[in-house]
């Protein structure tokens, strides 16, 4: 009994296999447009941000910065019908934001837009354990605060145009200066796809 019952496992293992046959293949980044779909894919993210950030770096508040701002990621709101990888947004823009030479990103604090590092304050709890030595712990006071935070939202749209689907998505970024509260710069970047009734983009 046991030897059949290992068998026919064995069996409906193979033909889980075979059922999920197929050659898979590697897709260049730059080809993978051809296989674009209704949703929010790596195409529409690139274009978000590239031309984000291309208004940002253009933007006369950046233009006439003197000194490196430190910058928050705040809250970025997901107000579609599909998951976005919101901070893999946001990191792409504050990479090129840094990379500028003119901003400096805090992982001390954060929205749902970033990732805070728990190691932060971790550390500082250990000012109190006598099993570390406390010289090397960090010192009290030396947190930089942010001076702007960018916040944002991705909204989604869908129209039915005759036997066919409009889907609107829009990339709003924001930059507020946290002493202020006054918005330096804003974007807003709208991506239109059109495809059949029946495709369905969530």
């Amino acid at each position: 009994m046991y030897v059949l019952l290992k068998i026919v496992t064995i069996g409906l293992i193979g033909i889980s296999i075979i059922g999920c046959g197929g050659k898979v293949a590697y897709v260049d980044t730059q080809d993978s447009a051809e296989y674009t779909s209704t949703g929010i894919d790596y195409h529409d993210i690139e274009a978000a941000v590239h031309k984000s950030v291309q208004s940002l770096l253009n933007s006369d508040y950046v233009l006439e910065l003197e000194d490196k701002k430190v910058l928050a990621i705040s809250d970025i709101i997901n107000d579609t019908m599909q998951q976005v990888d919101v901070q893999g947004l946001t990191a792409k823009i504050t990479r090129a934001m840094r990379q500028s030479g003119k901003f400096e990103l805090t992982s001390a604090i954060s929205g749902s837009g970033g990732m805070t590092d728990k190691m932060i304050q971790k550390t500082r709890n250990l000012r109190d354990n006598d099993e570390f030595n406390q010289y090397t712990t960090q010192e009290k006071g030396t947190l930089i605060a942010p001076s702007l935070s960018l916040s944002g939202k991705i909204v989604q749209k869908n129209t039915r145009v005759g036997k066919k689907q409009r889907i609107d998505y829009s990339f709003l970024l924001i930059l507020t200066d946290l002493k202020t509260g006054v918005v330096k710069w804003d974007e807003n970047t709208h991506i239109i796809k059109v495809a059949p009734n029946n495709r369905v983009s969530w």
